[in-house]
């Protein structure tokens, strides 16, 4: 049962600490007592926190909060006792004050009988001396985190009772793990365990499972703190199995709950690896260590998460690694054996760029360069190199790189690189001035069908006039237009539009499909000088049937904007008005209906 009193036994340690930083940074706000024992607050973390708690007396009977965590208490909620518990006291303090003091007839203050009998109670225990405490019973109700403070204030003050404690512990901890600790079972435990009941509203009710990850980073944060300290103590393999764990464990266990949630997987993996890369650079570690680290690596990194997710890179690790251990032939190696391993991985191109790096460094230009030429099907490496020979102004063979690139994209069907690559033409070809090369690139991203306007507008300032309307119509014919409305507008209706083309937009909104009605409502007013008659009776058409098949505020709501759309058409005020007077009488029982048609 948790209390007010008790919370802090309870409650994980390090949420319990991340709570109380938050209550003394005075993130909670607006605390209230809505009902006896109803609490609500606002706490201010990634994002402004809804805390509903409910308590009956000092007992916690349930908590909200809307925040990501599912564990069984968040860091919100445990602020947010805090708080109440402080104005609980706040309160209690002012009605003893009231209780225990009266000003007498000459204006002196003076103590009640009660709060004499207090302070004679803690005149009478400081009479005891340290001889007579119970040492274990004080500690029972002292809390943690006083305690906590006491030591780290006391070791600081205080030289042999910093010694003692550190021989004590120390040593205690390094016997322990030299036999009995198996950090990697222990990190794994970790994980296996760490599935709990996912709480609904309240957390007495229970919906599914999940993994419950503050507390398992919580435990890994303690982990990794004892690693860093087994460095400091050059207990080597007790750091290498937690930071290798760390990492191996995240991999296999991540998934996407941890992408909404405000806890970063990846700062934990990057705490692991820093770890490691100290450990190889530490003169103690042996080259047995440093092989058997980097061979543990290789298969982390074969865990398909720290690709499809990229939350750490483990290859730039083992890069590090291994040219800081092996001669730069044993590194080429390893890059080799991946690059075969994993030439089907989106990926892929990251560690090509490490080889050529690892070439250059070596200064080994022909073999980076021929590493380049091999890879240039991955459109990363060929890009790269496109923006290398732009910047040398090479610009013959950037166009030779940039049209064989449009042949693969084209027979591997990647319609998005082969528009990258037309883009890329097209910078070219304007900054050299070779207008026929703009306007044969332009007229190709067109007929792509993307950023359509864009080219359309670049290609009328460079088409001659008298040639225009031959060039627009034969490069729309090639353009399989879906004929789809959208809020967005339609590229075909919009050219029609800017060319004046009357009868190719009429024809176009007659045979529109879906969406004919918003397509009307967007483009028929273009039209009122020639064609108003013929739209009023799609508009109504259209309006019957959607009314008949539709019920609801917002459908009304819409008919009444097609209904004002409708009036900007020659006679469409009075074809409007008696459209609203029939609907007025087929559908006088919809009273939503009737309040939107009152403004007609």
């Amino acid at each position: 049962m948790i209390t007010l009193e008790n919370f802090e036994a309870i409650v994980p340690f390090k949420i319990l600490m991340r709570g109380q930083e938050y209550h003394e940074l005075g993130v909670v706000s607006s605390l209230e007592e809505t009902l006896p024992g109803e609490w609500t607050a606002t706490v201010d973390g990634t994002r402004s926190y809804t805390v509903e708690i409910s308590l009956e007396g000092d007992k916690v009977d349930s908590w909200y909060c809307d925040c990501p965590y599912d564990g069984g208490i968040c860091k919100h909620v445990v602020a947010t006792l805090f708080a109440i518990r402080d104005d609980r006291e706040k309160m209690s303090h002012s009605a003893f004050s009231k209780r225990s003091v009266y000003v007498e007839e000459d204006g002196d203050e003076e103590m009640n009988e009660e709060e004499s009998v207090d302070l004679e109670r803690i005149e009478h225990a400081a009479k005891y001396s340290p001889a007579d405490v119970d040492i274990q019973q004080c500690l029972s109700f002292i809390k943690p985190q006083e305690l906590l403070r006491f030591i780290c204030e006391y070791a600081s003050a205080n030289q042999e009772f910093k010694t003692a404690l550190l021989n004590r512990l120390v040593a205690k901890e390094l016997s322990k793990t030299s036999k009995d600790k198996d950090y990697r079972k222990e990190i794994q435990k970790i994980f296996e365990s760490s599935y709990q009941s996912k709480k609904s509203r309240y957390h007495n009710r229970y919906d599914d499972f999940d993994r419950d990850w503050e507390t398992v980073f919580s435990q890994l944060d303690t982990l990794l703190e004892k690693a860093d300290f087994f460095l400091k103590l050059e207990s080597l393999d007790n750091t290498i199995a937690i930071a290798l764990q760390t990492l191996r464990s995240i991999g296999e266990n991540y998934d996407d709950e941890l992408l909404y949630d405000d806890i970063s997987a990846s700062d934990y993996c990057e705490q692991a690896g820093d770890l490691i890369l100290k450990v190889v650079q530490h003169p103690k570690t042996t080259q047995q260590q440093k092989t058997g680290i980097l061979q543990e690596l290789c298969q982390i990194a074969r865990i398909s998460i720290y690709h499809d997710y990229d939350i750490y890179d483990v290859d730039d690790l083992m890069m590090q690694i291994n040219l800081s251990i092996q001669p730069a032939d044993k590194a080429l190696e390893l890059i080799d054996k991946l690059l075969e391993e994993r030439k089907d991985s989106y990926d892929l191109y990251q560690l090509v760029l490490r080889k050529v790096d690892l070439l250059l460094g070596q200064k080994e230009q022909e073999k980076a360069d021929d590493t380049i030429r091999q890879y240039l099907y991955l459109s990363e490496i060929r890009e790269m190199e496109v923006e290398k020979l732009m910047e040398r102004e090479q610009y013959v063979e950037a166009i030779r790189l940039l049209d064989e690139g449009i042949v693969l994209s084209k027979k591997e069907k990647y319609d998005g690189t082969t528009g990258k690559w037309l883009k890329l033409k097209l910078k070219i070809f304007e900054r050299t001035n070779r207008t026929s090369g703009v306007i044969d690139t332009c007229r190709l991203l067109f007929i792509s069908g993307r950023e359509q306007l864009e080219y359309y507008h670049k290609l009328k300032t460079l088409i001659p006039k008298e040639q225009w309307k031959v060039f627009l119509d034969g490069m729309m014919k090639e353009v399989p237009f879906n004929g789809y409305f959208s809020f967005d507008g339609n590229v075909e209706a919009e050219i029609y539009v800017e060319e004046k083309e009357n009868e190719r937009l009429f024809h176009l909104l007659s045979s529109a499909g879906f969406g004919q009605l918003e397509a009307l409502m967007q483009y028929a007013h273009h039209l009122k000088n020639s064609h108003s008659e013929q739209l009023i009776d799609m508009y109504i058409s259209l309006l019957v049937d959607y009314a008949e098949r539709n019920i609801g505020r917002k459908y009304y709501e819409h008919i009444a904007q097609a209904l004002l759309c409708m009036q900007k058409l020659n006679g469409g005020k009075a074809a409007v008005k008696q459209l609203v007077e029939e609907f007025r009488t087929i559908y006088k029982r919809r009273p939503a209906m009737m309040e939107e048609l009152r403004r007609f």
